[in-house]
């Protein structure tokens, strides 16, 4: 990967460095000075000085801000790689067959550092994806694409504003001028969606066909089309916000044209747990570029069995979809949720979920078996509180 911060997720393990290049060309390591050790006649280990502890203030806060990031991708590697095994003993028949999947693929439900644009720095076992670089749009892509056939959720989490900016140009300016800087780094603007790998990752999602995105402005970018909705209120979100996409991707739905067979990913976006309804957008239930083929969840929300979605995707029958984000604001910082446990919504409604089906989350996990009502399997899970205390 071409970003320091990435974790490499090889077969053999968790790859890491013990040497750190500084910005003046130094390259340190973890060897001991023979100089220190010989200095002042005494071999104490108190009187000897590494020559990898860096020398000025700044090169110190490089070096442990590096050895806190490791941490962190050790940590969370080892977590999502426990969580894969114990998938293989589920009783689950699909989360057992992906788990195995992800086990032999070497793969695990995050972030892609070969699918992230250049302006993009993963971090946290690539679980938080931040916007680093100058590019309009920086794009990101999970790792593993949602399964067919089945309702897969997974959720985008929009971290706070970092504290250092909002307090960043207050020094100098005198009086409480302070107070007011919140408000203006408070303005995260981005895209959450799906994409195929045909989505180009300095682009936004939506922009392509087989991709949408709900911006942050309440917009829906749909196959290239803006959906603007009636109630900007109701659909726009910012930092401290997540957003929720429940994803059917119906093989039943396929229909020959002549740049081959297409189906339809039924798609339902929710942001804080408030479903954004279809009627929002004002949408025709009879336009092909919004519903296409009638998909096995439409045909149920029509019943009046709830759970209509907020749109229709048309995808093309041979790719496969992937959840999405795309950072536009400097510094914009955001967590995938693609596992049952980190799960931030309780409830079926919450999601826009049909009674009586299962829900997966990205990695196959169950979030809503068929005999659960409307409470969540997974949303207990450390994380969520380490994520909502320190990093969102």
């Amino acid at each position: 990967s071409n970003n320091n911060n990435n974790v490499s997720f090889d077969a053999g393990g968790f790859q890491g460095s013990t040497n750190y290049d500084y910005d003046d060309g130094e390259s340190v390591s973890e060897s001991v000075s023979s100089d220190s050790q010989n200095s002042s006649g005494s071999s104490s280990i108190f009187m000897r000085t590494p020559t990898s502890f860096p020398p000025t203030p700044t090169s110190r806060l490089y070096y442990f801000d590096r050895g806190s990031r490791f941490t962190e991708n050790v940590v969370f590697l080892a977590r999502d790689q426990l969580r894969v095994e114990r998938g293989v003993g589920n009783h689950n028949e699909q989360t057992r067959a992906m788990s195995k999947a992800l086990i032999d693929g070497s793969r695990l439900a995050v972030f892609d550092a070969a699918q992230a644009g250049s302006g993009i720095a993963l971090s946290c076992g690539q679980h938080i994806a931040t916007k680093v670089g100058n590019s309009l749009y920086c794009s990101a892509r999970s790792m593993i694409p949602v399964m067919r056939n089945s309702y897969v959720y997974f959720e985008i989490s929009v971290s706070p504003p970092p504290p250092t900016a909002a307090m960043g140009d207050a020094s100098g300016g005198g009086g409480g001028g302070s107070m007011l800087l919140p408000q203006v780094v408070d303005a995260a603007t981005l895209s959450v969606g799906l994409s195929t790998l045909a989505l180009p990752l300095d682009t936004l999602v939506g922009v392509c066909k087989g991709s949408v995105g709900l911006c942050s402005t309440g917009q829906i970018l749909h196959a290239g089309q803006w959906l603007s909705p009636s109630s900007v209120h109701d659909s726009s979100y910012g930092s401290n916000s997540t957003v929720g996409c429940l994803v059917y991707l119906d093989d039943s739905s396929a229909y020959d044209t002549s740049e081959g067979q297409w189906i339809t990913a039924d798609v339902t976006f929710n942001i804080n747990g408030m479903i954004v309804p279809s009627t929002l957008y004002n949408v025709s239930s009879g336009d092909q570029i919004i519903r296409g083929s009638t998909s096995k969840q439409s045909l149920l929300g029509e019943n009046g069995n709830g759970g209509e979605p907020t749109l229709s995707l048309i995808v093309d029958k041979t790719r496969e979809l992937f959840p999405t984000v795309t950072l536009h604001s400097p510094a914009t910082c955001v967590m995938c949720r693609f596992s049952a446990e980190d799960m931030l919504a309780n409830t079926r409604s919450e999601i826009g979920a049909l009674s009586g089906v299962i829900v997966y989350a990205v990695d196959g996990s169950v979030i809503l078996d068929e005999s659960d009502d409307d409470d969540f399997r997974g949303s207990s899970s450390p994380c969520n509180d380490f994520f909502r205390g320190n990093a969102f």
